[in-house]
């Protein structure tokens, strides 16, 4: 079973699209739709925006015994000059970015790293080709920080040069799983780009379709397992 965690009701709407639900249970304030989508079984939910409401969607759903891998989708902003709108960002680690004891730890202390299996990469770009999608492989830096200012880029970019694009939720979700012993993967299809000068614009125009192109990723990727 492969657990589905998006920030945001466009985006868990778009992956419901593709899902031939069963059931819905409520645990607390998560509701886990749980059925089939392409023959695979799933468990999707809505975790809300930012590292704490993530990593509680990302605690219940990886306590489930019968998932066995936790998959993150949804929009992000990117941060290589030579990225588009609607691009793919697939993860191959995550680092929580605004994490920081360096004040005790030196610079062991500045992020949170989390490894992607190889081979979920492998698949994931796979899939991005054969749905003729412009992909990134790369870092996706977490942090709860809605990125609008140069010097938030500035500072991330200078922390962690090879971050692709910037999100509020998957490193938590990636040290969550991790602790379960559960394989993890990110997606992030780019809604912005710090490059460009119409971001504001971007992400209002762009979240919807962006939301939708990770969403048949997903389904593809179902529909290989």
């Amino acid at each position: 079973m492969i657990g589905i965690i998006c920030a945001m009701e466009e985006e868990l709407q778009a992956v419901l699209t593709h899902v031939k639900e069963e059931k819905q249970v409520r645990t607390g304030t998560t509701r886990l739709h749980y059925g089939t989508l392409n023959g695979q079984a799933i468990v999707a939910c809505l975790s809300g925006v930012g590292k704490v409401n993530a990593a509680m969607a990302a605690t219940i759903v990886c306590m489930e015994p019968a998932v066995d891998l936790v998959m993150n989708v949804g929009v992000a902003g990117g941060l290589r000059s030579g990225q588009h709108v609607c691009d793919l960002v697939i993860s191959d680690a995550l680092v929580q970015a605004d994490f920081d004891s360096s004040p005790l730890d030196g610079e062991e202390g500045i992020g949170l790293r989390f490894p992607v299996r190889p081979e979920l990469v492998r698949k994931a770009s796979a899939i991005a080709r054969q749905l003729d999608i412009p992909y990134h492989v790369g870092t996706i830096a977490t942090q709860d920080l809605f990125m609008a200012r140069p010097e938030d880029f500035a500072k991330l970019m200078d922390r962690f040069p090879q971050s692709a694009c910037a999100e509020m939720e998957g490193g938590a979700i990636a040290q969550v799983a991790i602790a379960f012993e559960k394989p993890v993967l990110v997606l992030r299809t780019l809604s912005d780009v710090v490059h460009h000068a119409d971001n504001p614009m971007e992400f209002s125009k762009f979240a919807a379709l962006a939301s939708r192109q990770a969403a048949d990723v997903i389904a593809a990727w179902c529909a290989q397992a």
